[in-house]
C-alpha cells in the first residue's frame, strides 16, 4: 500500500470519527443541559469558573487527568466559586459530578470509535480512545460554559 493511499485512508477515518463525534454530542448535550439545571449553575454570576476550566482543557499540553484535577482543586480552593461546592440534593458536589460526567465520556468515545471501526477490521487502541475521550471532554466543557451563560442570562431577564 503507497503512503499517498494510507494518507487518504487515514484522513478518511478522520473525517469519520469527527462526524462520529458530532452525532454522540447530539446525545450529550440534552444530557448535560440536565445535569447542570439540576445543580443550579444559573445561579453562577460569572463565567470565569468555566472559562478557566475550558482553558485548561483545551491547552495544548493539559489532558483528561490534568483537567479533572483542576475541578477538583477548584473544590478544595480556598475563595473558590461556590458552584464548585453546589449539591443537587444529595452530598456529591458539583465539581465531583463533573468529574464523574467526565469519566462516563470515555463509554462514548469507546461507542464512537467501534462505530468506525465497523468499516474497518482494526479494534480501537487505547491512544485512539483517549484522544476522542479528550475531544469529547473539551465540547462536553464549552457547551457547558455556554449554556451555564444562557441559563444566567435567562435568570437576570425573568
Amino acid at each position: 500500500m503507497s503512503q499517498t493511499h494510507k494518507n487518504t485512508i487515514e484522513r478518511q477515518t478522520n473525517l469519520k470519527i469527527e462526524r462520529a463525534i458530532s452525532l454522540q454530542m447530539e446525545e450529550i448535550i440534552p444530557k448535560m443541559q440536565d445535569f447542570s439545571k439540576s445543580y443550579r449553575i444559573a445561579n453562577v454570576k460569572e463565567k470565569s469558573p468555566f472559562r478557566n476550566v475550558l482553558n485548561v482543557a483545551t491547552d495544548p499540553g493539559s489532558g483528561i487527568e490534568v483537567t479533572k484535577n483542576y475541578i477538583r482543586y477548584q473544590l478544595g480552593r480556598r475563595g473558590a466559586n461556590r458552584m464548585w461546592q453546589e449539591t443537587a440534593g444529595g452530598d456529591t458536589t458539583f465539581a465531583t459530578a463533573l468529574v464523574e460526567k467526565i469519566d462516563a465520556l470515555s463509554t462514548d468515545a469507546e461507542k464512537i470509535l467501534k462505530s468506525v471501526a465497523q468499516d474497518s477490521d482494526k479494534e480501537p487502541d487505547k491512544t485512539q480512545i483517549q484522544k476522542v475521550h479528550l475531544r469529547l471532554m473539551q465540547l462536553y466543557l464549552g457547551n457547558l460554559a455556554r449554556y451555564q451563560a444562557y441559563l444566567a442570562n435567562e435568570r437576570d431577564n425573568n
